[in-house]
């Protein structure tokens, strides 16, 4: 008996031999260490607390009566022990292990799983494992909630992912999980599952193969209920799609406005020519000028709004063709010649006798904005030139005017925006200029910029790549 005493003090378990009065006969080092080294003739009851003193006899007696193996917890010095005692011959040998940190890793455990279970609630997602072994599946309670399943009791053999998943979408997920067994790879997918009730909802799953050895080999995975995400996703793409339409609607009725006012305001155009030309005071042509002048303007708005309309709407078409930029170029400037001299505004051209592949319309729209904005701008001078790189070319059309603002070049490109900087802005358009720039260069795939600073002037440039 001393051998196996000696042997049992390398553990850290209370160790204790009592005779049936429950007199401690021996104990090993851990129980000396707790009660002291004195412990031998004193009773084992005297060590606990009355409760659970009452409780240790009690199972002694029953020990001693049924000369079995009894099994119970008690506390003591605010620690829990787990306790067993065992007769042995005409002794009683008695084992308590402290299982105070145990309880606390399962309080903590129990803690964690609520909040795991109360997070996959909120999330809507359940987690399922398939033991590839056993041939059986195993559910998280919120996979019965995703899948509208009342009574958890069901078969471990019952695949209920297999039979409520959507008909279409049962073989692409069969797949997933092949090619999961076959690569050892996590696979992720959207499948419909049909609930008892016949709701229809979405769910995105993820799966992947575990192998600890030849007997524990699991697929494990997780279903997440998407529904209402996909719900808000359709209505969203719906209502898209509506504006889409709407858009498309509109821009198509102001390219039809557009056009057909383009006939009168023709029409308009001559007889106000033709009363130019006609023998007239002094007072009636400034009149008449005038209403030549805001004639024009009109002009001017109704292209431009044609032009928005049919990029908008789709409706231009490409018809790309090669030609020189320099006869681009004196083609528009022959539009400003009177307006250039009335301003004294000289023009410098360098190095623009470049050959460029492009939509010769669509290109002189982009060029013509950039040279119209110049001249109701600059001060003096502009300059429209070119700097040769190699893969591209960029076309510049740079003036001495008022410049724009950091803030400003954010948003002059967008349709309807008009600098703040020119007093007279209302007079010069309704900002759509330079959305049609960028509209146009959009479709034909080519980059156009601004770089300038506030009473600076201002450099509009394309890049055209060889």
């Amino acid at each position: 008996m001393k051998q196996n005493m000696d042997l049992a003090d390398i553990t850290d378990d209370i160790l204790l031999l009592t005779n049936q009065q429950g007199k401690i006969i021996r104990g090993n080092k851990a129980a000396e260490n707790l009660y002291g080294k004195d412990i031998n003739n004193i009773e084992v009851f005297d060590i606990f607390e009355d409760s659970q003193s009452n409780l240790l006899q009690h199972f002694l007696q029953q020990a001693l009566q049924t000369k079995s193996e009894q099994n119970f917890s008690l506390r003591h010095a605010h620690e829990y022990y787990e306790v067993k005692l065992v007769p042995c011959e005409e002794n009683i040998a008695i084992s308590l292990r402290n299982i105070a940190e145990n309880i606390k890793l399962r309080q903590t455990l129990t803690e964690m799983m609520e909040k795991l279970s109360f997070a996959s609630k909120i999330a809507k997602i359940g987690y399922w494992e398939l033991d590839l072994v056993a041939k059986k599946i195993s559910w998280s309670s919120e996979m019965f909630h995703i899948f509208g399943i009342k009574n958890p009791n069901i078969s471990v053999k019952k695949n209920i992912i297999r039979e409520q998943m959507h008909k279409e979408d049962l073989p692409r997920y069969k797949d997933k999980l092949r090619k999961i067994l076959k690569t050892g790879q996590a696979e992720e997918g959207i499948v419909r599952i049909l609930r008892p009730d016949n709701q229809m909802i979405y769910c995105r799953y993820m799966a992947d193969y575990v192998n600890y050895d030849k007997y524990n080999r699991k697929i494990v995975g997780t279903f997440q209920d998407l529904t209402e995400f996909i719900e808000i996703q359709h209505e969203l793409e719906s209502a898209k799609e509506k504006a889409e339409k709407l858009n498309r609607e509109k821009s198509y009725f102001l390219a039809q406005a557009s056009h057909d006012l383009q006939q009168p305001i023709s029409a308009m155009g001559l007889f106000i020519d033709n009363l130019l030309n006609a023998n007239l005071n002094g007072k009636q042509q400034i009149l008449v000028g005038k209403i030549h002048d805001s004639a024009q303007s009109l002009h001017n708005l109704l292209n431009n709004l044609l032009d928005i309309s049919n990029l908008e709407a789709g409706g231009t078409k490409i018809s790309i063709s090669k030609f020189y930029l320099i006869d681009i170029i004196n083609n528009i400037l022959k539009d400003y010649t009177s307006i250039l001299k009335d301003k004294k505004i000289t023009i410098k051209i360098t190095n623009c006798n470049h050959l460029i592949e492009s939509d010769a319309f669509l290109f002189e729209r982009i060029l013509r904005n950039y040279i119209d904005n110049a001249v109701k701008y600059t001060k003096n001078k502009i300059i429209i030139g070119c700097l040769q790189y190699t893969d591209s070319l960029k076309i510049m059309v740079l003036d001495n005017g008022i410049g724009i603002s950091t803030q400003e070049k954010k948003h002059i490109f967008s349709p309807y925006y008009q600098s703040q900087n020119s007093l007279d802005n209302r007079q010069k358009g309704v900002g759509l200029g330079l959305a049609i720039v960028q509209k146009t260069a959009d479709l034909l795939n080519i980059k156009v910029g601004v770089k300038s600073k506030k009473n600076k002037g201002s450099n509009f440039y394309i890049i055209v790549k060889y």
